[in-house]
């Protein structure tokens, strides 16, 4: 019995201690639109010091203890890659389905004020038509390893003047496709059409 108790309390605690983040990120998002509709995601994301140091030092060649063009592009596979098949933790939902990244472009890495910066744009594709097309935009870590704090509040959007674009932030309460997410996150609630 005790044994199996013991296994029972480790198996939990070790579910627990991947529950909790390993690495903050505060992040900040611009909805891109192009005259085919909606177009992509442009990604802003500030790290702790912690992960930012190890990271930089993970690719700082000279030891200067900053971030060269050059070694900043050697953290685009080191960080992204892994999350490629978690769709780079930008989730667009359209009706019931999830879009894919059709790919990533612009990526620049930068060291501020102790920190590592990342800009990226994930690009997807949703045409416009005459009548309201929905989406819910949210970027986040489902797992919580990457603790993400997405300012959605102060979302921006950019679209051409074709086309009209209402949005708004909220709670994600009632959409079942993001159970899985933490209570407290935020989407972007967009709809767009042809003027």
């Amino acid at each position: 019995m005790r044994k199996w108790l013991f296994a029972f309390v480790l198996a939990f605690l070790a579910g627990q201690a991947f529950a909790h983040p390993h690495v903050f990120a505060d992040v900040k998002v611009k909805v891109l639109y192009d005259q085919a509709g909606f177009c992509g995601i442009r990604n802003h994301w500030v790290f702790d010091e912690i992960y930012s140091a190890g990271m930089v030092a993970s690719v700082d060649k000279n030891g200067d203890g900053k971030l060269s063009p050059k070694e900043g592009k050697g953290l685009e596979a080191a960080i992204l890659d892994p999350i490629a098949e978690k769709n780079y933790y930008n989730y667009v939902l359209a009706g019931s389905d999830f879009l894919k990244v059709a790919r990533i472009k612009d990526f620049k890495a930068t060291f501020a004020k102790g920190k590592l910066v990342l800009d990226f744009v994930s690009e997807f594709s949703m045409p416009v038509g005459p009548d309201w097309t929905m989406l819910v935009v949210v970027v986040s870590d489902p797992s919580n390893y990457i603790q993400m704090t997405s300012d959605m509040e102060n979302a921006e959007v950019d679209s051409p003047a074709t086309i009209e674009v209402e949005y708004f932030s909220d709670a994600l309460d009632g959409l079942t496709l993001f159970r899985a997410f933490r209570s407290e996150i935020e989407g972007l609630y967009l709809r767009y059409k042809k003027k």
